[in-house]
């Protein structure tokens, strides 16, 4: 059997495993991944020491009580935001959107190709079905992850998508966006030389060489900024001390934008130690709030009644 019951923090989560790579998951935070590695390889997610694994509140600060790291999914925004378009009164959209901490429906399945986990949550604010399958492929280091988003309504709204898997990185970690060229700023932290709107080139202009972005010592700054992923769709994180590589890989004309928090012990929430890790973000639409990509950035997806939208990620471990 490729799939088997553990735990992580106490809580219920199911194990997918085969022999070139496992992931581990948790049905009742959101569906998230907590763990993705090869055997006796490096763990590639970022894991908060400060905020313990706990079943989401979605009345709840996502920053302040759900920031455990991990793989997650950002739906129909990732900022708090208004509704484009709605009535007054009609409340904003939840920070990270709805799926953090939404009751997922879920189910597991082996077939020739490997071990799939399906999990389905709908809409509290707006009239959607969300799918997701995370297959860990049979005879490679690879993992899979196919969306499949519907409108369960009668009236069209705005959104957008973000994967949201928070990355384990150390000084030195090597990142690499080998078609994305110049990039949009989102939020800065501790740093003067940017500012949000700013339109700059990439890497050279958060501190990058010709073509990579090296993790520094600790810059205590952190930064958050978009790109199109490009013509290659290909995202990659190598750690040279391990020699492992991590490519995040999709095609751009489904999943047409890349997020990347860069986070060098430059921010965390009030109170909290600032934090080390990278969010590397294939993503449909930006910025963070929906209400800037629609007003904005002039990237905010519309989603018609009865309409379906289809997209892949896939993950490789090297």
């Amino acid at each position: 059997m490729s799939f088997r019951q553990t735990t992580v923090a106490g809580l219920p989560a199911i194990s997918l495993r085969e022999p070139e790579l496992e992931a581990i998951v948790v049905p009742s935070v959101g569906l998230r991944i907590t763990h993705l590695r090869r055997p006796r390889g490096r763990e590639w997610l970022w894991r908060n020491d400060q905020i313990p694994l706990s079943v989401p509140d979605p009345g709840r600060s996502y920053v302040e009580g759900a920031d455990f790291g991990g793989w997650d999914e950002c739906f129909p925004t990732v900022a708090p935001s208004p509704l484009p378009g709605a009535p007054a009164g009609t409340p904003p959209l939840p920070d990270h959107g709805e799926l953090w901490s939404a009751s997922w429906r879920s189910s597991v399945s082996e077939h020739p190709d490997g071990t799939t986990l399906s999990g389905t949550a709908t809409g509290r604010l707006l009239p959607y079905e969300l799918q997701r399958d995370v297959t860990v492929a049979r005879e490679e280091p690879a993992l899979r992850l196919r969306y499949r988003l519907r409108h369960t309504g009668d009236t069209p709204f705005r959104w957008i998508w973000s994967s949201h898997p928070l990355l384990n990185v150390q000084p030195g970690s090597v990142l690499e966006l080998p078609t994305v060229h110049q990039v949009r700023v989102d939020h800065v932290h501790g740093r003067t030389d940017l500012a949000r709107n700013d339109i700059v080139s990439w890497p050279a202009a958060l501190g990058g060489e010709a073509d990579r972005f090296r993790f520094p010592d600790d810059g205590g700054w952190a930064v958050k900024c978009f790109g199109d992923v490009g013509q290659s769709g290909r995202m990659t994180l190598t750690d040279p001390r391990r020699d492992e590589r991590l490519t995040l890989q999709v095609r751009a004309a489904e999943v047409p934008q890349v997020g990347i928090w860069i986070n060098c012990r430059g921010w965390a929430p009030p109170g909290r130690a600032p934090y080390y890790n990278l969010g590397l973000e294939p993503c449909i639409g930006a910025p963070d709030r929906l209400a800037d990509a629609v007003e904005e950035w002039d990237l905010g997806q519309t989603l018609a009644p009865g309409e379906e939208r289809l997209w892949e990620v896939e993950v490789r471990l090297e």
